[in-house]
């Protein structure tokens, strides 16, 4: 539905839900008012008979006794027909009521308006008693959904009788009190029809009038939702239209960096998922294949998507190895790990999970890949032991170098006056020694272990300050230096080696900018991570290059020393994190940092 539309039906909604209910008062108190004279006048009705028939009566006389005389009014009831005759004249007056019956008190008609009862038992009906202490909504449903009658009793009984000799009765009835109710019926949905339309109306032209500058803001939004630009707001709107606007714009900012952000990230987990070596398969309730990645391939030979949607019988045999192991752990719900099984002509490690969502994610894992890491870690291990080494025999050099760089400054000095060859070759051996001896130290400083003092950060400031301390260095260089991301990105970590890190990536920014330009520093958290993005305009680096930058070392500067992307990719390693680069020639280098937050902050 249309924001046009929404606001016609937040308009229109309202109007119509008075217009109902004042129709339906106006319907509830018609009918209250027709329900009440319908039982006044049958109760007048029932008086004015009364006092006829006592009239009647009393010109017959009375007997000696009260069971004669009761007996003899009984057979003038029945057969005077001047009291039937004003029966029927008394009901020409009367809209509601239907008939008007004299009975005895066994509830034979005597004498009635209607000559059809005359004679006959009295029909049934609902005291109008009752009927009166029923609520307005439901007298008003019975008239119009039941056909019955209503009746008003007055008693009349012979002086000193213990009961009534008869029964004045008139009949109201439903059918005559609906078609009495229905012309306002008629005019009340009339006039809520009429309601309806300059409802309509009103909620048209009010819609059509407030939608000039709504309408800017509806494109905004769906402009937002697509992930496009904004255009500046228009001057001529109302302040709260350009505030809405400016503030869409920001939003559009955001949802274009958060969808750019996603997409990168589904771009690196589908490119994670393609390089594992494992495969995943992630089985429902039912035992069916969900999903798997491209690894399984090569353990079952057959497509993953061929795969997808069999059952897990399909894909491991029942009365092998594997199906049998698989499928039982499935059956009794009971989780595998590291067990090492046949699977066709290899040797696998199979990982069985059984979720919380009802469903069971196994992993297959090459046994000789296992093997392999075993290999290399070895290999790691003694690589450690042979980097301790080389930072002892480093350390042994370093005392020798500077001996020798003292003795040949001495011999220099002695030589200089008598020849100066001699003199000019032992300065370049002198400048060699020196040479030697900080590479030396450097390998020194590289290899021996760092103590972390690691404390609670908050990444935001430290950048902060960072960035504040670089500002007249910026300034030189006509570099524009810019800071954004949420705040309170707390991690534990050790702020001197911080600090040296992220200043060798902002100064390796500036310098790749030599004509000036924008470094932009990014900061933000992604699920138990904080992320910071380090970007630069500059020259981007060389393709050839990217694969050795963080080597000791290696640089692409004339004056560079080649160890600031070492040291900043060791304290990052160190603080248990990663770091990662994307660069473009010509167009600039990203850096990207990643550490552990600090769940407790």
């Amino acid at each position: 539905m249309t924001l046009k539309s929404r606001l016609r039906l937040t308009i229109l909604l309202p109007l119509l839900a008075v217009a109902v209910g004042y129709s339906l008062l106006s319907l509830s108190t018609g009918a209250s008012v027709l329900f009440r004279e319908a039982a006044e006048h049958a109760m007048l009705l029932a008086s004015q008979m009364q006092t006829l028939l006592v009239q009647r009566v009393d010109g017959y006389g009375r007997l000696e006794d009260a069971a004669s005389t009761e007996r003899n009014w009984i057979e003038m009831a029945a057969k005077d027909e001047a009291l039937a005759r004003m029966l029927e004249q008394t009901m020409a007056s009367t809209r509601t009521a239907v008939e008007i019956d004299v009975r005895s008190r066994e509830g034979k008609v005597l004498s009635s308006s209607n000559p059809n009862s005359i004679g006959k038992p009295g029909r049934k009906a609902t005291p109008m008693a009752e009927w009166a202490e029923m609520s307005r909504p439901r007298k008003i449903w019975r008239v119009f959904t039941t056909k019955e009658e209503f009746e008003t009793i007055i008693p009349l009984g012979v002086p000193g009788s213990k009961q009534p000799t008869f029964e004045l009765r008139v009949l109201v009835s439903s059918e005559l009190l609906r078609n009495t109710l229905e012309p306002e019926v008629g005019n009340l949905l009339l006039a809520l029809a009429m309601s309806l339309l300059v409802s309509i109306g009103i909620a048209v032209l009010t819609a059509n009038v407030a939608f000039f500058p709504l309408r800017r803001l509806s494109e905004a939004i769906d402009k937002v939702s697509r992930g496009e630009a904004l255009a500046e707001p228009v001057q001529r709107d109302a302040q709260e239209v350009q505030a809405v606007e400016s503030k869409l714009s920001l939003l559009g900012e955001q949802v274009r960096g958060a969808r750019e952000d996603l997409k990168q990230m589904r771009g690196n987990v589908q490119q994670l998922l393609e390089r594992m070596e494992d495969a995943v398969l992630l089985f429902d309730e039912q035992e069916q294949l969900v999903n798997a990645g491209r690894a399984l391939e090569k353990f079952l030979g057959r497509g993953r998507w061929e795969m997808t949607g069999a059952h897990v019988s399909e894909l491991f045999a029942a009365g092998t190895a594997a199906g049998d192991l698989i499928q039982g752990a499935m059956a009794l719900k009971q989780n595998l790990s590291n067990t090492e099984i046949a699977l066709g002509t290899r040797r696998v490690l199979l990982d069985l999970e059984v979720l919380e969502a009802k469903g069971y994610l196994l992993t297959i894992r090459d046994a000789e890949a296992k093997q392999s890491i075993t290999r290399q870690l070895d290999v790691s291990q003694r690589l450690s032991a042979l980097n301790r080494l080389t930072g002892g025999v480093a350390h042994e050099i370093k005392n020798p170098l500077n001996s020798i760089g003292l003795h040949l400054e001495i011999l220099r000095e002695r030589v200089a006056a008598s020849d100066e060859i001699a003199a000019e070759e032992l300065r370049i051996l002198r400048d060699e020694t020196k040479r030697l001896d900080r590479v030396v130290k450097t390998f020194l400083d590289f290899t021996k272990p760092v103590e972390l003092k690691l404390a609670p950060l908050d990444v935001q400031d430290l950048l902060a300050s960072m960035m504040q301390f670089l500002v007249p260095e910026a300034t030189s260089k006509k570099v524009q230096l810019d800071l954004s991301g949420d705040s309170k990105m707390m991690i534990r970590g050790d702020a001197d080696l911080l600090k040296q890190a992220f200043l060798n990536l902002l100064r390796n920014g500036m310098d790749a900018m030599p004509e000036g330009g924008q470094l932009r520093v990014e900061l933000r958290r992604e699920g138990v991570e904080v992320a910071a993005r380090i970007i630069d305009s500059g020259v981007g680096i060389p393709e050839e290059c990217r694969s050795r930058i963080f080597q000791l070392y290696f640089t692409t500067k004339s004056q560079g020393s080649g160890i600031g992307l070492a040291v900043t990719y060791r304290v990052v390693q160190l603080h248990n994190g990663s770091i990662q680069f994307e660069s473009e020639a010509g167009k600039g280098t990203a850096f990207e940092l990643r550490f552990p937050i600090l769940e407790e902050a």
